[in-house]
């Protein structure tokens, strides 16, 4: 596999930083999650909000996913884990899904262990973007 560099704005940088480290995060994150996760926040170039393109997968992203083996397709929103139960279709970013999209650009594969099609899956469309709105807030 040939090395990324993860895009990432400031502020979820910097706020997925602040929950890696909670006792909140260890207690609900998906086995390996945090450590994978953090690599990304090490490895990622921290961009501001305004500046990131609109093909990358950003906190509160909605984006469309299409399995490589099936074309099974599904629709998620990577979210905080407080605000799963409070968005359509979202994914935590603390579960093996979310934290294997954030940071991701349109095209890249993704791999879905937990779900009967492990894909790979292919990152189609990022739908809703909060920075391309300009909701540099979410």
């Amino acid at each position: 596999m040939k090395y990324r560099q993860y895009l990432m704005t400031e502020t979820d940088r910097w706020r997925l930083g602040r929950l890696l480290v909670s006792d909140a995060a260890r207690a609900v994150a998906a086995p390996g999650v945090l450590g994978e996760l953090e690599s990304q926040l090490e490895e990622s170039e921290a961009m501001l909000s305004e500046l990131i393109p609109d093909d990358v997968v950003t906190m509160n992203s909605t984006v469309h996913l299409v399995s490589e083996t099936s074309g099974a397709r599904i629709v998620c929103t990577v979210v905080y884990p407080d605000d799963v139960e409070l968005v359509d279709d979202g994914v935590s970013v603390l579960d093996l899904l979310g934290s294997s999209l954030i940071g991701c650009e349109v095209g890249d594969l993704v791999e879905w262990k937990a779900q009967e099609d492990r894909g790979p899956w292919r990152i189609a469309e990022i739908a809703f973007q909060p920075e391309q709105m300009g909701e540099f807030h979410l």
